[in-house]
């Protein structure tokens, strides 16, 4: 498990990024900084001070997950290539967005899978053939199709050496001279097929060394002199995985280790496990390595010391799914649709801005020889926050406590079925299919079971497990997420059938949790709108329960509501919120209709959070007929307008947003309302004259009226907070900035029963 630096309260309006930091893959440096590539995300390291700087939409890049960084010395920038083909490049005046791949219209892969900086040029080497970008223009110079007749040949990667241009695929190595006028014309390239080439297997790098050209083929490096005409076998000794030259050394990249390289190709070992690139800083007489789980690794040449970088974040880039529940927020990597995803079991916990992950390799290995996969849901015990459950859509049930593993439930010691109780090892441990959960107000816990006769399994306090069948109900293949309404009678229980037989489940113990014989339970598909018109969704993803009782359930059609949880249990009734169209007509359209919701939460005010597959975030009124925000990666530092998951810190209103592109959060205005106006404070506090945001009071009950005055008493200005939140945008009732001086903030609840006040200091 791993413990990492905690980060300080969010400003109201603010985001900021969750990003893992445990595969660091690529690495660049400038004079003072070195750069480095984890999981899409782009951080860098002050070699003066250690410090680590971090960079995202938030800091003025222009997309998400980074694939390539290059820094180029002669112009001073750094070049930032995305998984999308986006392209940035990075100066100290700022960001300059070069799109032109990116809006490419192409029938196949625009990836790119290196760069290589000659000059004010830099050559993209591209799943299609070669891109050209002036980098002193920021515009792109050239587009090379260099196969047979113009055709598209994947090129690895690209160096200029000496007089020529050299790119080579896995099969051939193309060259022309740097002197040619139109390198986009094929004819001038030279081709050198994979049969003329030295070695054998597949041509993995060409790279420039000194006066040597070399070739990088099946983990074996071969040299060619500037005036010989044939290649020679070197570092033959070992097999490299990757290939680095940089300020006159050459950096090769084993399985265990870096190779530091000298021009007369006798090498030094530098053991580390894993490494993915390496720069050598001769200023510093340092090798930077990008050193994957163990972050940016320093090297000294002169006393061998190693110093390691690596910045806070969770374990992985794919917040699948997400649960907040007594201070602490849980993020599973997932999952499942059709099939299990294969996603290696990963619990992520975030609490009080410290990430502690429980990797895979924690967990005993299964009798099949396999570590725990697809983790789906967390299962929170409501009085001990670090006791919990994670389902497995395929393994089966683990139970932690203290944040460690403390039983794994199997068909072997609980009633969660396989579903070959006689298949081999793998086919037993591997289709133990389980994904929703819920403890109850008696501390039952309850899993549901996909593909298996009792779709669902109890187990009560004491450990003792009761396996829950009903006909072919409960026995459906994709049965998952599962909700008790807290409005609702402890019996009543909602489940998601998410595809294949799409539709609701409704069960009902009748107060007998332990006897199936009086209960109830029956799968709607169809159900009917306020305009009875007949809805059929393909697909169900989500399902919440606002402070009103009401039901909010993610199809692929929009959401459903149902306005009471308990009143449409095993109803086929339900509604869809009509917005007023504001044209003169008595026309109204549905909220999100035939949009895919892949996650709803539910804030302190009420407030509907709907994430979808691609058109971003909304914030709706509570009733959902207003929307308050629609946030998307065009208009806010939105990492993706893919969001999977949802969840809602309710004391402080801060929102996680986990998306195709990794997980970030946003400070909301509207929290769980406190049952009495207790301690109230405002933040920030004083207020500095370069502060353009709002105030944020805290500590109040919902709806409390909360009054500004001056410090004679004067009213300033006056507004309502949402849950135990209120803002102040440090302007009066006329819209002006107020002047320096002291406020009090008079907060009274809406009966008139509670009273608290806080002072603000403004500074202009």
């Amino acid at each position: 498990m791993s413990s990492f630096v905690a980060m300080g309260q969010l400003a109201m309006g603010e985001w900021r990024t969750h990003f893992s930091y445990d595969n660091v893959n690529t690495i660049a440096q400038s004079p003072n900084r070195v750069y480095a590539v984890s999981n899409g995300a782009l951080f860098s390291v002050d070699k003066r001070d250690g410090s680590i700087e971090f960079y995202s939409k938030l800091s003025g890049m222009n997309d998400a997950a980074v694939s390539d960084i290059v820094y180029s010395s002669d112009n001073d920038c750094l070049i930032i290539i995305y998984e999308n083909s986006n392209i940035d490049i990075m100066r100290s005046g700022g960001i300059t967005n070069v799109p032109d791949l990116y809006n490419k219209q192409l029938g196949s892969s625009k990836a790119i899978n290196d760069v290589f900086v000659y000059g004010e040029l830099a050559y993209l080497s591209c799943d299609f053939g070669l891109m050209v970008v002036n980098l002193a223009k920021n515009e792109v110079a050239e587009t090379c199709y260099i196969g047979e007749n113009a055709s598209q040949v994947k090129v690895l990667n690209t160096v200029v050496y000496h007089d020529s241009i050299y790119a080579v695929t896995e099969s051939a190595l193309y060259a022309t001279a740097t002197s040619n006028p139109n390198i986009v014309n094929y004819e001038y390239w030279n081709v050198t097929s994979a049969e003329n080439l030295p070695g054998s297997g597949v041509v993995e790098q060409i790279h420039s060394f000194g006066n040597d050209l070399l070739l990088l083929r099946n983990g074996k490096v071969y040299k060619r002199s500037l005036n010989s005409g044939s290649w020679e076998n070197v570092l033959n000794d070992v097999d490299i995985v990757s290939l680095h030259a940089s300020n006159g050394i050459l950096m090769g990249m084993t399985a265990t280790s870096v190779l530091r390289v000298s021009p007369t190709y006798v090498y030094d070992v530098i053991p580390l496990a894993n490494p993915h690139d390496a720069v050598f800083d001769d200023n510093r007489n340092m090798i930077w390595i990008a050193g994957d789980a163990l972050g940016i690794v320093s090297y000294n040449n002169l006393d061998q010391t190693i110093n390691y970088y690596k910045p806070s974040g969770p374990a992985v880039n794919i917040p699948y799914r997400m649960t907040f529940s007594n201070g602490r927020l849980f993020v599973l990597q997932g999952g499942r649709w059709a099939v299990q995803y294969n996603r290696l079991g990963v619990v992520m916990i975030y609490e009080n801005g410290t990430w502690n992950n429980i990797m895979h390799t924690e967990f005993p290995l299964l009798p099949s020889g396999s570590y725990p996969k697809d983790f789906m849901s967390v299962i929170v015990d409501p009085l001990d926050n670090k006791h919990f459950y994670v389902t497995s859509y395929g393994m089966g049930l683990y139970e932690f406590v203290n944040d460690e593993l403390y039983e794994h439930y199997t068909f072997e010691n609980s009633t969660i079925s396989t579903i070959y109780p006689n298949g081999n090892l793998t086919q037993k441990y591997h289709y133990m299919r389980t994904d929703g959960g819920a403890i109850d107000e008696d501390g039952n816990l309850w899993i549901t079971s996909a593909s298996a006769s009792n779709g669902l399994n109890l187990m009560d306090k004491q450990k003792r497990w009761t396996a829950i069948e009903y006909g072919t109900v409960l026995t459906l293949p994709t049965l998952g997420t599962m909700l008790i309404p807290s409005s609702m009678s402890n019996r009543y229980k909602w489940i998601l059938s998410h595809r294949y037989t799409p539709g609701i489940v409704f069960y009902d113990d009748n107060n007998t949790p332990y006897d199936n014989s009086d209960d109830f339970a029956s799968m709607i598909s169809s159900f009917k709108d306020q305009d009875n018109n007949t809805l059929s969704p393909l697909e169900y993803y989500s399902m919440a329960v606002d402070k009103d009782g009401a039901v909010w359930v993610g199809t692929d059609i929009g959401p459903l509501v149902f306005p009471d949880a308990e009143a449409s249990f095993n109803s086929n009734q339900c509604t869809r919120i009509k917005i007023p169209r504001n044209d003169g007509t008595n026309l109204a359209d549905f909220l999100l209709e035939n949009e895919k919701i892949n996650a709803i939460a539910v804030d302190g005010a009420n407030r509907k959070w709907i994430g979808t597959e691609s058109s971003g975030l909304y914030l709706m009124s509570e009733n959902g007929q207003e929307t308050i925000e629609h946030f998307t990666t065009q208009n806010s530092p939105l990492l993706s307008n893919q969001i999977l998951s949802l969840a809602i810190n309710s004391t402080t209103g801060e929102v996680f947003i986990g998306t195709g592109s990794g997980l970030l959060s946003y400070q909301s205005d509207a929290a769980e309302g406190n049952e009495n106006i207790a301690k109230v404070s405002a933040y920030p506090n004083p207020v500095r004259e370069d502060f353009n945001g709002v105030v944020t009071i805290t500590g109040l009950v919902d709806g409390s009226i909360v009054k500004i005055t001056d410090i004679s008493g004067n009213l300033v200005c006056e507004t309502r907070s949402n849950g135990s939140l209120a803002t102040w945008d440090c302007k009066n009732k006329w819209g002006h900035k107020v002047s320096t001086g002291i406020y009090l903030a008079i907060c009274v609840s809406e009966d008139g029963s509670e009273y608290g006040r806080t002072k603000i200091l403004v500074i202009e």
